[in-house]
This record gives C-alpha cells, sequence and structure tokens, in this order.
C-alpha cells in the first residue's frame, strides 16, 4: 500500500475515476490497453551479485535498483527489508517494504539451486496490496527473470486500462496475511510459462501508470509498487 492502511483505504474510496484522470505522463493509456512492453527492462546485470551459498528460498542480494521519482520509503533499509521473508501484519499488509515508484525497477539475485522450474508455481512475489470492496488496491509490477543476467523472459503482464480488476500475470495483486504464524498469500510464476527450467535472476518493474492510465498513485515517497519479499518455492 502507498500511504499507511488506513489512509490509502480513504484514498481508494474517494479518489477520481483514474479513466479520468487525465494525467498520462508516465505511460500513455494505448500503452496500457494491452500491456504493450511496459514494464519490460533488457538490461543485463553488472554482476554486482557473487554467487554465495544461502540455503535458504529468499533472494539473497540485490543487483540494481532503480526507484522512480520521488520513492524512498524503506529504501533506508536496504539491502535487508527485501531479502528476507515477507513481513505482514495480522491484518494484511506490511510497512515493511522498499517502494520501487511509478516505472521504477529492481533485480534480485539468488544463490544456487536458485529458483527451480517444478510442478506449480516457482516463484512467489509479495508486496502489500489489500482489499477494497471486491477487488484489491494494487501497484503491479510486471515480473521478469534470467538464468544469465542477459536473457531476460517477462510473464505476460495484462493491463486492460482505466485500473480494471484484475491485472492477471502481474505482482503485486494477492494481499499477504499472516495467520497462526503462518504467512498467505503473494502471487506466484511458474518458469514453464516463460520457457525457462531455471532461472538466478527475478527483476520486478512497476506499472502502475499503465495500470492506472495515469500517474494516479505515482508521488509521494511511497508511490508505486511495494516490495516485500522474493521467495523461491522449494522442489
Amino acid at each position: 500500500m502507498t500511504p499507511p492502511r488506513a489512509m490509502m483505504l480513504l484514498l481508494a474510496l474517494t479518489a477520481c475515476d483514474p479513466a479520468e484522470a487525465g494525467d498520462t505522463d508516465a505511460v500513455g493509456t494505448e500503452a496500457a490497453a494491452d500491456g504493450g512492453d511496459a514494464g519490460v527492462v533488457e538490461t543485463p546485470i553488472e554482476g554486482v551479485c557473487p554467487q554465495g551459498d544461502q540455503d535458504d528460498p529468499w533472494a539473497d542480494c540485490i543487483e540494481s535498483f532503480e526507484p522512480g521519482p520521488e520513492a524512498v520509503f524503506g529504501h533506508d533499509a536496504l539491502p535487508e527489508v527485501v531479502l528476507g521473508p515477507p513481513m505482514p501484519e495480522a491484518a494484511g499488509g506490511s510497512l515493511d517494504v522498499a517502494s520501487l515508484g511509478c516505472g521504477g525497477s529492481i533485480t534480485l539475485a539468488f544463490d544456487p539451486p536458485g529458483i527451480v522450474d517444478g510442478p506449480g508455481d516457482d516463484l512467489i512475489i509479495y508486496e502489500n496490496p489489500f482489499a477494497t470492496g471486491d477487488t484489491t488496491f494494487a501497484e503491479p509490477a510486471r515480473v521478469q527473470v534470467s538464468a544469465d543476467g542477459e536473457d531476460w523472459r517477462p510473464f505476460a503482464c495484462v493491463l486492460t486500462g482505466a485500473g480494471d480488476w484484475p491485472p492477471q500475470g502481474c505482482a503485486g495483486i494477492t494481499p499477504v496475511t499472516l495467520a497462526e504464524g503462518t504467512t498467505q498469500g503473494g502471487d506466484g510464476f511458474d518458469l514453464a510459462d516463460v520457457g525457462l527450467e531455471h532461472a538466478r535472476y527475478v527483476r520486478l518493474v512497476d506499472v502502475s501508470a499503465a495500470y492506472y492510465g495515469s500517474d494516479l498513485w505515482c508521488s509521494g515517497e511511497p508511490g508505486g509498487f511495494d516490495l516485500d519479499a522474493v521467495e523461491a518455492v522449494p522442489g
């Protein structure tokens, strides 16, 4: 969520219709209509993250981070704030996140064995969306994966425009909750969908402006996609 939970809920319920906001400076509504290439970044990694031997399912290193304008929420807690397990509150959502800002991106690396294709989802992305009636307030991101940091495979992130629900195939859609000490939720991704058997790198690119057709939720320190954690599903 962008500001604290109660404030964002108020904003979500009282804001003008994103389709009428009229500000499409970040990404035009034409790109939002079919997803276009919004959120696809093919820049090769620079080799910042060495291959370690951490034996856990969580991302191990930030390879690169390019936040959008104004976004600084949680940055003083990097890298740890996005490398461990998710930290949801019992009611859902979390402030233990780093905001990407609209159009911002982050690339994370896993130690071996990394993310391995198996039955069902192989990767789970945890953000802090929260329920607003029959839908969820979301600041979505496109997910890309790579085995070598050069060949990037983007998952289909369908942006139908004007905030139509849901933006299928994107991260930041499913609320993350804590029930009886167990974290539930997050958005799953299957490497088979992009033709990979193994991946070491995960890149997230905020597509909030393309989704809403405006920069309505882009301003301020906590604007855009708010990353909590990235998990490689064991097995």
